[in-house]
């Protein structure tokens, strides 16, 4: 009898001992570590701000699932297209023809091709903003000539698009001005400080930087692109638009500005997996009050645009797995073969 009681004792005990042990594998299991860095660009633009809000978001509503992501400051779109294909980082935001160039192997990318970067959403159109000092009497792209003006942080899709549009517009190269490249905030402190006379502030509008020194003491205008412009620009260039900065988005500009952009991204590699970039994709678009609100240029990311303006360049799979999901129709472009 002691025996059969001892034998039951030790059956029980088994059995909890067992569930114990599979309760811990499995919470060891649904907490095992996800580190997702995004790469940005310059803290007084717009890619590092938002990269923050996308971090944010992402901890907060599935840290509880592992994801443990962070946003990292730097050079802009070019750096970190190189920082994905070296596996620096899981995630960036790049300007979407930088993007279809690293797929490609073109330009920047000719001996650097990037085939396995892959789109997670379109984001908003980057904005071309050439803001110059009242004092500079830079009046028109013709007069940057002989001017100092920043040109974006160097290997920065600013930096790209900057050198791109006085080549097309006024055949310059950085040899008919003093370019500098410095990044957002670090040009507008320049500038106020009658060390720079002017900068492309390329981003999401508004941009930090744009805002801070249409606040200061120094008085600033931002040049316009008449149609004719535009239409040499696109002749060579055609994934630019036409834009409008709205009159009074900025202190002291009160009227609306025309002017140009490109698409923004939101960029990753083939070899992130698929559920961590489906789960990112989905907690994206299932919170967008939370994130239009935190920043004005996420107004424009919205569900049913989110392949709006994007080359062709193929999705990753857990994006595509959401919007097959969703019921969005993905064009036959952006899916690889």
């Amino acid at each position: 009898m002691k025996i059969k009681k001892l034998l039951v004792v030790v059956m029980i005990l088994s059995l909890v001992f067992t569930a114990v042990g599979c309760s811990s594998a499995n919470e060891s299991k649904e907490v095992e570590k996800q580190f997702v860095t995004i790469v940005t660009g310059s803290t007084g633009g717009t890619y590092y701000p938002v990269g923050t809000i996308f971090a944010t978001l992402w901890n907060d509503k599935i840290g509880d699932l592992g994801v443990v992501a962070s946003a990292q400051s730097s050079g802009g779109s070019v750096e970190n297209l190189n920082m994905l294909k070296n596996g620096e980082a899981q995630l960036g935001i790049a300007m979407a023809n930088l993007t279809l160039f690293a797929y490609n192997g073109e330009g920047k990318f000719q001996d650097n091709q990037f085939e396995d970067v892959r789109f997670i959403t379109a984001l908003w159109p980057d904005v071309t903003q050439f803001v110059v000092t009242e004092n500079s009497k830079i009046n028109s792209f013709a007069d940057i000539k002989g001017n100092s003006f920043n040109v974006g942080g160097a290997g920065s899709g600013t930096e790209y698009s900057t050198n791109l549009i006085l080549d097309i517009l006024m055949d310059y190269d950085s040899e008919d001005f003093k370019a500098e490249h410095l990044g957002y905030f670090e040009a507008s402190s320049a500038m106020q400080n009658g060390q720079l006379d002017g900068m492309n502030a390329e981003g999401g509008i508004p941009t930090s930087a744009v805002s801070e020194i249409a606040a200061s003491k120094t008085a600033v205008k931002i040049l316009e692109f008449t149609d004719e412009e535009y239409q040499k620009i696109h002749d060579v260039a055609p994934y630019y638009g036409q834009f409008i900065i709205p009159a009074n988005l900025y202190t002291g500009v009160d009227k609306d500005i025309e002017t140009i952009g490109i698409m923004s991204a939101l960029i990753t590699s083939a070899s992130v997996d698929e559920e961590l970039v489906y789960r990112l994709t989905k907690t994206i678009f299932e919170n967008y009050e939370d994130i239009s609100t935190a920043h004005r240029a996420l107004e424009n990311v919205v569900l049913e645009q989110a392949l709006n303006g994007l080359p062709p360049v193929p999705l990753h799979s857990g994006a595509v797995r959401y919007y097959q999901e969703m019921g969005i129709e993905i064009p036959s472009e952006l899916i690889q073969d």
